[in-house]
């Protein structure tokens, strides 16, 4: 998948290996998966520690094993009732942080980490400096659907971890402003050590084509939906979006990636595509997203939105709804935000006037390729080296 060799060097099939043993090794990045494998988490921690790997920000990844710990899940949910709390919330446990730990693969010689999950390395077992890199907190992601797959006696360990565990890291760096303000109002850190580094898209730099040439035409208007959970992702939504430009008389195709296509409703503006793994069938995904007129994410929470980020990166406007981060993953005139309130027909009227007006579209066509090359992790690390002291802007630190 990666084209030339790196340090650690990559491996076919989207992996990288740990460089184990390494005494070069300084600075890894850990997740709570394995972040050298690109099926893992989106791919995003992939993309950042190929990244780093490429600047110097990083020399090693962290392999966090899940799969290992399945029986101890299993026990551990069992054993919840027993104390008059609800199953679930395992990954947030104090036993889970530190066998996972003591069992993760990396190499020696590691002086300084930076973690995508606010709960690894166990604060009580590192010395190493950490700097946190979060698409949400876990505030955040309790106050959402996570909520209720998670007691309230382990949510309320978690954060009261999580609070130590930034008050001793190095820097807290989040993906959004809107995440850094709860890390500031909610966790009480001071801005001082907060930062805002915009991740880049879910695709591989070398993948990433020419811009694609608008061709002028908007029959049908292909709105596109990327993401495993139809309903939250605003699935149904987006069905009467174009339903009512149906009944306008417009053509529509609705375009999913992500979902079975058995878990889907019948509509006949529906084209399912199910999973694609970029791990094996990039090139298809590149072109399928690239076809589309609109990237739509309509949920009603949402940490961050990648899937606009994929959808700007190749060039392709978006709809995102006006919620928690996705603002802030629609560039200025690259798409419309729309209201947590608006009904399906309401937005159907706005996407009836630039069918109209197809100048309009065009400038939101001009500005996502504009912007797409801001929807990088190749400059997301070299922010971060930036920020960690090493790269050419460290003495002005990182904005």
């Amino acid at each position: 998948m990666p084209s030339e060799p790196l340090h650690p060097p990559f491996l076919p099939g989207g992996k990288v290996t740990q460089g184990r043993g390494d005494p070069s090794s300084r600075r890894a990045l850990v997740g709570n998966g394995n972040v050298t494998d690109l099926r893992e988490w989106g791919g995003h921690p992939f993309f950042f520690l190929r990244a780093g790997l490429r600047n110097g920000l990083f020399q090693a990844g962290v392999a966090i094993h899940r799969e290992r710990l399945r029986h101890r899940r299993l026990l551990w949910n069992a054993m919840r009732p027993l104390l008059l709390e609800r199953p679930g919330g395992f990954q947030y446990s104090r036993s889970c942080r530190y066998r996972a730990w003591t069992d993760r693969t990396g190499p020696a010689g590691i002086t300084e980490y930076v973690s995508h999950f606010p709960l690894q390395p166990p604060a009580e077992l590192v010395r190493e400096p950490v700097t946190y890199y979060l698409d949400a907190t876990l505030h955040q992601n309790f106050d959402s659907y996570v909520a209720r797959r998670v007691g309230k006696r382990m949510q309320v360990e978690a954060l009261a971890r999580e609070r130590e565990a930034y008050l001793a890291s190095r820097f807290v760096v989040c993906w959004s402003r809107w995440c850094a303000d709860d890390v500031e109002s909610f966790y009480g850190i001071s801005p001082d050590k907060v930062r805002v580094i915009p991740p880049g898209a879910g695709i591989d730099e070398d993948s990433v084509p020419d811009p694609l040439p608008w061709d002028g035409n908007l029959s049908p208007l292909r709105l596109g939906l990327i993401g495993v959970r139809w309903k939250e992702k605003g699935g149904p939504l987006l069905l009467e979006i174009a339903t009512a430009l149906q009944r306008m008389g417009h053509a529509v195709e609705v375009v999913v990636v992500g979902p079975p296509v058995a878990d889907l409703p019948r509509h006949p503006a529906l084209r399912p595509e199910g999973f694609i793994d970029k791990s094996r069938d990039l090139p298809r995904f590149v072109e399928l997203v690239r076809s589309l007129h609109f990237g739509c994410l309509l949920s009603s929470d949402e940490a961050f939105g990648v899937s606009n980020l994929e959808c700007i990166r190749l060039g392709v406007p978006v709809i995102g709804m006006k919620v928690d981060g996705i603002p802030e993953t629609v560039p200025s005139g690259a798409g419309l935000l729309v209201r947590l309130k608006q009904t399906g027909e309401e937005i159907a009227e706005l996407l009836a006037t630039i069918l109209r007006r197809p100048e309009e579209y065009a400038s939101m066509r001009k500005a996502a390729q504009e912007a797409s090359a801001f929807q990088s992790w190749n400059r997301a690390a070299d922010r971060f080296l930036a920020l960690l002291g090493e790269g050419p802007d460290a003495a002005g630190g990182a904005p």
